[in-house]
C-alpha cells in the first residue's frame, strides 16, 4: 500500500519525507518499488528512509547499483556545570574560661584567664568560703583578663570560679541569665596573714576585713548595727558558722520600699500564700542568725515574687558586691530597731527595743518593719520603729517597710 506525503506512524514513531509505513524494521518509500532495508536495492539516488532502528540513504556503489546504506547518527555531548555548594560558616563553640594562674595576696587574689569563647571582655568572679556550695556567693565584675579581686579576708580559704558575661552586664543587673559561657573549673585559694609592709602600716577597716563596731560601714556597703560577743551561725550566708556582725542595707533615697509579707497568689478567690504556711523547713525561727534560713524558705515557696513579697525582695537585693542579703528574723530586727532609734541598749534578745529617738534620725521610717519570722499560716512578726513594740503580729497581706540585712564575719 502506498500513501503520498508526510506521515507520522503511531506504531514505530517514524517520520520522514516520502516515507509512509513501517513494519518489522523495514520502510516502504514513496516512488520506490522495493522495501527499504540496509543493503537492499533502491531506485532513486539520495532518497532517504527511517526504520525503527536506523536511518537509510540511497547511494550508488562501485558496481553502479543503487543500494540502501545506513546513515551514522550524529552525536551531541552535553556538559552540565554544577555550582559548588557553599558551606555555611561553622558555629562558634562556647568555651568556658581557662584559669591560667591564680595567686593570693593580702586582701585580694590575682587571677589570669584565657581561651574563652565568646569573649565579650566582661567577666564575673564568684567565690564562697572553702567547703561551701555556690547557693549563695560573693561576686566581682572586671574587664581585664588579669584581674585583681578584692574583699578576700586574711587567712581564710576560698573556692572561686570565673564566667564570661554579656557586654552590657553590670553588678546591678544580677547574675541570672547574664553569663555567655559556663564557669571555669573551680579552684581554691588560701589568703595569707595580713601583714604590714616595711614602709607602710596597713590598717584594715571594717569593710576590708578588720574589726567592726556599731555604726561602721560593712563589707556590703551597709551600716553595722549588731556586734556579737562570739561567733554565731547564719545558714546560707557567706560567713556560715563564723559570723560576727550584722549590717543593714544603706538608707535608700526616698525611703524604704514597702511590701506585703507574701504574694497574693490567688486574687479574687482567696489569698494564696498570704494564708498558707511556708513549707518545710519553714520560717518560724526568731534568733540571731536565723533570718537567712527563714528568707531562703520564704523565697522558695512557689508564687512569692520580689514585687510583692518582703523576703523575696530582700533575697534578691545586692550591694557592695554582696548577694547574701536577707529579711531579718525577729531578734535581728530588734537589734536593728535599737540602732535605728539610738537607744544605747545592750545587745541581745533579752533587751527589747525601747526609748531613744526617732528612727528618722538614722535614715529609717517611724513605722512597722517586717521580720522573716512566721507566726501562722496568715501572719508574721513585725516591729514598730516608732516605739519599739514587737508584740504585734501582722497579716501577711499588710504592706509595710522592708530593710535588707546581712551577716558577715
Amino acid at each position: 500500500m502506498r500513501v503520498k506525503g508526510l506521515f507520522r506512524s503511531t506504531v514505530g514513531a517514524c517520520l520522514l519525507a516520502g516515507v509512509v509505513w513501517v513494519s518489522s524494521g523495514f520502510a516502504v518509500v514513496s516512488g520506490e518499488k522495493t522495501v527499504a532495508k540496509p543493503g537492499g536495492v533502491c531506485s532513486q539516488s539520495g532518497a532517504t528512509a527511517v526504520t525503527k532502528s536506523v536511518s537509510l540513504v540511497c547511494k550508488k556503489v562501485a558496481s553502479g547499483k543503487l543500494v540502501w546504506r545506513a546513515v551514522k547518527a550524529s552525536t551531541t555531548s552535553t556538559t552540565t556545570t554544577v555550582a559548588p555548594i557553599k558551606n555555611s560558616a561553622p558555629k562558634v563553640a562556647v568555651v568556658a574560661p581557662r584559669v591560667v594562674s591564680a595567686s593570693s595576696a593580702t586582701g585580694n587574689a590575682v587571677i589570669t584567664i584565657a581561651d574563652m569563647s565568646p569573649d565579650t571582655g566582661v567577666y564575673a568572679v564568684q567565690w564562697v568560703s572553702f567547703g561551701q556550695d555556690f547557693n549563695s556567693y560573693q561576686m566581682y565584675r572586671t574587664t581585664s583578663k588579669t584581674m585583681t579581686v578584692p574583699y578576700l579576708a586574711c587567712t581564710r580559704s576560698y573556692t572561686l570560679r570565673v564566667f564570661v558575661m554579656q557586654e552590657t552586664w553590670q553588678m546591678s543587673d544580677g547574675f541570672v541569665n547574664q553569663n555567655v559561657t559556663p564557669h571555669s573549673a573551680t579552684f581554691d585559694l588560701t589568703m595569707p596573714a595580713c601583714t604590714a609592709t616595711t614602709t607602710t602600716t596597713v590598717a584594715l577597716t571594717c569593710a576590708t576585713g578588720g574589726t567592726c563596731a556599731v555604726g561602721d560601714t560593712g563589707p556590703g556597703g551597709g551600716v553595722v548595727f549588731y556586734v556579737a560577743g562570739s561567733n554565731f551561725t547564719s545558714t546560707g550566708s557567706d560567713c556560715g558558722t563564723t559570723c560576727r556582725y550584722l549590717e543593714a542595707a544603706p538608707a535608700p533615697g526616698g525611703g524604704d520600699v514597702t511590701r506585703s509579707w507574701a504574694t497574693d497568689t490567688d486574687p479574687g478567690v482567696g489569698s494564696g500564700n498570704q494564708e498558707t504556711a511556708v513549707p518545710a523547713p519553714g520560717a518560724t525561727a526568731t534568733g540571731i542568725g536565723s533570718g537567712m534560713a527563714n528568707t531562703n524558705a520564704i523565697q522558695a515557696q512557689t508564687g512569692n515574687a520580689a514585687a510583692t513579697s518582703a523576703a523575696v525582695y530582700a533575697y534578691g537585693y545586692s550591694n557592695g558586691g554582696k548577694t547574701d542579703w536577707h529579711l531579718a528574723s525577729l531578734d535581728e530586727l530588734n537589734e536593728l530597731c535599737k540602732y535605728a532609734r539610738n537607744t544605747g541598749q545592750a545587745a541581745g534578745a533579752a533587751t527589747v527595743c525601747s526609748g531613744g529617738s526617732a528612727a528618722t534620725g538614722r535614715g529609717f521610717t517611724n513605722d512597722n518593719y517586717w521580720s522573716s519570722t512566721e507566726v501562722s499560716a496568715s501572719s508574721a512578726r513585725i516591729q514598730d520603729f516608732n516605739n519599739g513594740d514587737r508584740s504585734m503580729n501582722g497579716s501577711k497581706g499588710l504592706v509595710t517597710q522592708v530593710r535588707p540585712v546581712r551577716a558577715f564575719g
